[in-house]
């Protein structure tokens, strides 16, 4: 049809173009007299419809027949292109197929719904709620693929319409034999038009047909999603209600129902939607897949390559106990908590599958952790763990069930009370995590246990079940962490350079503090979400904070919503904490793999994390809605502030902008401030911190840094220079001395260039002062060094008899009493102050005396 068209056009175009060569040769005049226009199109075409006549009389008939060219040209590929997006059919096979299914399916439901209604419970409401939830997507999958088509079709009809209203379809040449194509040319393009428009009609009835199929399910859906919601009000009401006997009464349920049929049925009913589910999820779960393998083998060939290159090999895998022993249950226990937020509305089934993975995986590595007598109780109350899980599987309500729930609800609280007395008895971290896991055991499973005793069977089995559920699920989390962090440790390890394991293994400990904090906060909130889903209160809970966040709220003349703001802080707080481990880590990079001050990142970090912090900060505006017309506000406030009282901050702020783009210092550069000195290791906003030779860390305002006189020795390059003065008496040969200390100085580690030097400097009282000169190649040596050179010195001048003077000082003694040795060996007896004898005390402190005086010197 295509090839017919542009055919078609050219012939056209030939046609008319040899009419108007032939017109040329007419006078001017003939064809440009407007009062002859209506007659020329009179005597060139018939019109179908005189209402479709045209009116201008303003053009001649060779300017009508070349409008009448033009437009056949356009309309011509217009008609093909309508026609190439209408052979785009809609694809109703599969939809043919599966439609019909999906309303079977939600026919079904509700008629399954319907007659256990007498023995329904949430896991079965939940269950069917899942189920309709996987068949609504799809049928909502179907509506949108045909919504699109009915937009283009829309579309398609709106240009179509344009085309047919134009008056060139409906005239006709008057005589033939004048232009010979074009009116057979005409009659086929009026064909093509039919074509194109009966495509057109036909693929709207498909697809209105189809769509009314979609529309009939979603109406279905609609209500069935109201029956299962009715139900579940039904069964809210009823929940916190008597529904069977107390204990000591007779029995009052029935007693025809069989537990292994409903056993039966609910493994076959799970076994379904865990298909469906895998059938709707298969990405995810294939992505799930690949990420364990791959971290697995990557894990693996980690340890392999540290075994096989590290020269403290030993040390490092001593401390990945975890993976070390049990890599792929280490593995497996990273990856589970992640899942369990990956997979969007799952079904109670996979939830239990993967509540049941991390409880094989953690028992591989409980006693590495919590030791042998917790194993012990791990094990000891796994069975009933197991069979309180499948029972949590039944769809229906099987009162048969009560006194198993209420023996494991018995034994579940012996299982608590046990943790409870050995987490007190230990003061470990974990010790603590074990006490207030161990509280919360008892206390859910002792309200289950007392709820059953009161007739509320559902209540109790919902609250034992997520008890020994959530407390299991709790060690395996405290697990996650510690191996998450082992695995850091490990992957740390194996991008280190060099072999120095005691100095990475600080980096850890470093590390380890900053990760903690947010893997605890993960954990719990992995705790925390399964709780409220294992009791039911996740759809209320979640619809209760979305209300509580999303309603407006006026204040004054703004209207705002809580969850703007809570968006905003949480931008913020990620920004923040992306900020400071982004300078974390690139200090680490620097002081670790940086060789000279021209590669460290230092102060330029402060840039990164002002960007960080700044780009933080609009993307929470724009994520909260907050106008930025308010900011204008906020600054004209913060300026009057900044005048009054801030602009102390504000100075040092600015002068940490100025340290990122001069960079005077670097982390790691040794400097002197005032009478603050020691090495750089933060360039901070508002201060930067200086560790001190001591140890101690000195906080200093950036505006102090550049405000004083600033030395910085590592500037150029490291090398220091050393000063020393010694002494020598003035009865030694000086140009021995000379000569010996320049020997001292030929020392390896002692700088040839620039050359050391000796000097005579000074003539004390006492000495000969010589001044030392030398330097070194690194400030991290110097001390060093220094103690070196001293020690030498010290030598040499013993072998060469040179005297190192010290001050002296001569006592004189007036008298000494003739029997001072006997008032000495009599302590006890008094000696007057009056008597000669008490010279002797005099002389004592004077001895003591000029003893201290000689050592202060």
């Amino acid at each position: 049809m295509k090839r017919f068209l542009i055919f078609s056009i050219l012939v056209l175009s030939f046609s008319f173009s040899t009419l108007a060569q032939e017109n040329s040769d007419t006078p001017n005049s003939a064809k440009e007299n407007p009062t002859t226009s209506i007659e020329a199109i009179d005597t060139l075409f018939t019109f179908a419809d005189s209402a479709n006549l045209p009116t201008s009389n303003k053009k001649s008939a060779g300017a009508i027949l070349t409008q009448v060219i033009n437009k056949a040209q356009r309309y011509a590929f217009d008609l093909s292109e309508l026609n190439i997006e209408l052979s785009e059919y809609l694809d109703t096979t599969e939809m043919a197929e599966n439609l019909p299914k999906i309303n079977l399916s939600a026919k079904r439901i509700k008629a399954k719904t319907e007659a256990d209604s007498e023995s329904l419970n949430h896991r079965y409401l939940i269950g069917m709620e899942n189920l309709v939830s996987t068949y609504e997507n799809l049928n909502k999958a179907y509506q949108k693929k045909i919504q699109e088509r009915v937009d283009k079709l829309s579309d398609i009809g709106t240009r179509l319409g344009k085309i047919k209203s134009d008056s060139l379809f409906v005239m006709t040449l008057r005589d033939s034999t004048l232009v010979p194509a074009i009116n057979s040319e005409l009659k086929m393009l009026k064909e093509s038009l039919r074509t194109v428009d009966s495509i057109y009609v036909e693929q709207e009835i498909l697809t209105a047909r189809f769509q009314s199929r979609v529309s009939e399910n979603t109406m279905v859906f609609m209500a069935l999603k109201q029956f299962l919601n009715q139900n579940k009000k039904r069964l809210d009401r009823q929940y916190w209600t008597k529904e069977i006997n107390y204990p000591w009464e007779a029995i009052t349920y029935s007693k025809t129902t069989n537990l292994l049929t409903v056993v039966k049925d609910s493994l076959e009913g799970n076994a379904a939607f865990m298909k469906v589910y895998v059938e709707r999820t298969r990405y995810t779960f294939l992505f799930c897949g690949i990420i364990l393998i791959l971290v697995y083998l990557k894990i693996r060939s980690t340890i392999r390559e540290i075994g096989r290159e590290k020269e403290f090999a030993s040390l490092i895998l001593d401390r990945v106990n975890y993976f070390k022993k049990h890599t792929f249950s280490s593995t497996l226990l990273i990856l589970l908590p992640i899942f369990l937020l990956i997979f969007t509305k799952p079904p109670l089934v996979f939830i239990s599958i993967l509540s049941l993975s991390m409880v094989i995986a953690s028992s591989f590595l409980i006693k590495d952790q919590f030791g042998q007598y917790l194993n012990k109780i791990w094990f000891a109350f796994l069975a009933p763990y197991l069979l309180v899980a499948v029972s949590s599987l039944n769809w229906k309500v099987v009162y048969q069930e009560r006194w198993y729930i209420l023996l494991s609800s018995l034994l579940f609280v012996g299982m608590g009370i046990l943790v409870l007395k050995h987490a007190v008895s230990g003061k470990d971290k974990h010790h603590t995590f074990l006490k207030y896991l161990a509280i919360f055991l008892i206390a859910i499973e002792g309200f289950a246990f007392l709820t059953n005793v009161f007739g509320r069977f559902n209540l109790s089995k919902t609250y034992s079940v997520t008890g020994i559920i959530l407390f299991y699920r709790g060690i395996g989390l405290f697990l996650f962490v510690n191996v998450f962090l082992e695995a850091i440790y490990l992957f740390i390890e194996h991008s280190k350079k060099e072999s120095d394991v005691f100095t990475s293994y600080f980096d850890f400990q470093d590390l380890q503090k900053r990760m903690k904090g947010i893997l605890y906060v993960f954990a719990t909130t992995v705790w925390v979400y399964g709780v409220i889903w294992h009791l039911g209160f996740f759809d209320d809970a979640y619809t209760w904070i979305s209300e509580f966040l999303l309603a407006d709220r006026t204040l004054g003349a703004t209207v705002f919503q809580f969850g703007s703001i809570f968006l905003f802080v949480i931008i913020l707080y990620v920004s923040t904490f992306l900020a400071n481990n982004i300078a974390y880590f690139a200090s680490v990079k620097d002081q670790k793999t940086a060789t000279s001050r021209k590669q460290r990142l230092g102060s330029s970090v402060l840039l990164i994390r002002l960007a960080v912090l700044i780009i933080g900060f609009f993307i929470g505006m724009t994520a909260a809605k907050i106008p930025f017309d308010k900011i204008a506000i906020v600054l004209g406030a913060l300026s009057v502030g900044i005048g009054f009282g801030l602009q102390t901050i504000i100075n040092n702020l600015v002068s940490g902008i100025i340290l990122a783009f001069e960079r005077p210092i670097q982390i790691g550069d040794e400097i002197q401030v005032g009478m603050n000195a020691g090495t750089v290791k933060d360039v901070g906003i508002r201060a930067s911190k200086i560790q001190a030779y001591d140890g101690s860390e000195i906080v200093v305002p950036n505006g102090d840094l550049l405000s004083q006189s600033l030395i910085n020795w590592t500037l150029s390059d490291k090398k220091r220079r050393i000063e020393l003065i010694i002494g020598v008496g003035y009865g030694s040969d000086m140009k021995l001395v000379k000569s010996v200390l320049e020997e001292v100085l030929k020392g390896e580690r002692i700088l040839k260039a620039p050359s050391p030097r000796v000097y005579m400097q000074t003539f004390n009282d006492s000495s000969v002062d010589f001044r030392v000169l030398f330097w070194v190649e690194s400030m991290d040596i110097w001390v060093d060094v220094r103690a070196e050179v001293m020690n030498a010195i010290f030598e040499k001048f013993a072998e060469n008899n040179i005297e190192i003077p010290f001050p002296k000082r001569d006592l004189y003694l007036k008298s000494v009493p003739s029997n001072w040795q006997e008032k000495i060996s009599r302590p006890g007896e008094d000696i007057s102050p009056m008597e000669p004898d008490s010279k002797l005390e005099d002389y004592a402190k004077d001895k003591k005396s000029s003893e201290g005086k000689s050592s202060e010197d």
